[in-house]
């Protein structure tokens, strides 16, 4: 299969003028897909869009792809980005790829095409751990929930692992792994800490840093452990704990 031969013939679609080898077609009213070969030509890199296509920050995306073809088409690596990405008016850092089986763009109509497409998009650095510490199932959980490829004007929602167990909402994560989570989740479960003894949160953000909190009944305030590993804690009071743990996921 030339996945050229089939994105071209598409209904609607248009080459892009910006970028050889790539074209554009939307199949219904805010839905709009553009599409650019890699440089080996046998692979494809698809942007989808809903309600927020930009032709300009597209174009720049398709075209920072194929630049970086063997990096984000790597053996292995199920979701990752490229750092340096600029486009005027925009604040995003990085094209971020997602492979097939992580993204499902074509899996129901086109199986083959499928095969052969990378999901990219516009995103952030803090958006993007090292992609050994994503399963598949991290990777698409990720790519679905948190990042919103689709949405071209979306702002950054930090990569976020949680573990935590709370003795007084009896709610608490399962296992060693923990979970994907938002911002929000980590910023509720900080504040139901307070008096709640025998209770803990940890977290890691993108860099891979680890951090933990408790509820220190002797303390009668929070404490804070930056390494997560048994290093030395520190009291902190609630309100500034938040402030650095947004500023740490960043």
């Amino acid at each position: 299969m030339n996945p050229s031969d089939v994105v071209s013939g598409f209904p609607g679609a248009v080459a892009l003028p910006g970028v050889p080898d790539a074209w554009h077609w939307s199949p219904a009213p805010g839905l709009d897909f553009a599409a650019a070969l890699s440089s080996d030509g046998e692979h494809l890199f698809q942007v989808n869009a809903r309600d927020t296509y930009d032709q300009e920050l597209v174009e720049a995306v398709l075209v920072a792809a194929r630049q970086n073809s063997a990096e984000l088409l790597a053996d292995g690596v199920l979701m990752g980005a490229v750092p340096g990405f600029r486009c005027p008016g925009r604040e995003f850092e990085v094209v971020g790829a997602a492979r097939p089986g992580i993204h499902r763009y074509h899996e129901v109509q086109l199986p083959e095409l499928q095969q052969v497409t990378w999901a990219v998009f516009p995103g952030y650095a803090c958006e993007f751990a090292d992609p050994v510490q994503y399963s598949v199932e991290d990777a698409r959980q990720s790519f679905l929930r948190f990042l919103t490829p689709a949405n071209l004007d979306r702002g950054p929602s930090p990569f976020l692992r949680m573990w935590w167990r709370n003795t007084v909402t009896k709610a608490g994560t399962e296992g060693p792994d923990g979970i994907l989570a938002a911002p929000t989740t980590l910023r509720r479960e900080i504040e139901l800490l307070e008096g709640a003894p025998g209770s803990f949160v940890q977290y890691q953000n993108f860099r891979g840093e680890r951090y933990r909190v408790e509820w220190d009944a002797g303390r009668g305030s929070l404490t804070l452990e930056e390494s997560a590993d048994g290093g030395e804690s520190r009291g902190i009071g609630t309100a500034d704990l938040l402030r650095f743990a947004e500023a740490s996921l960043r």
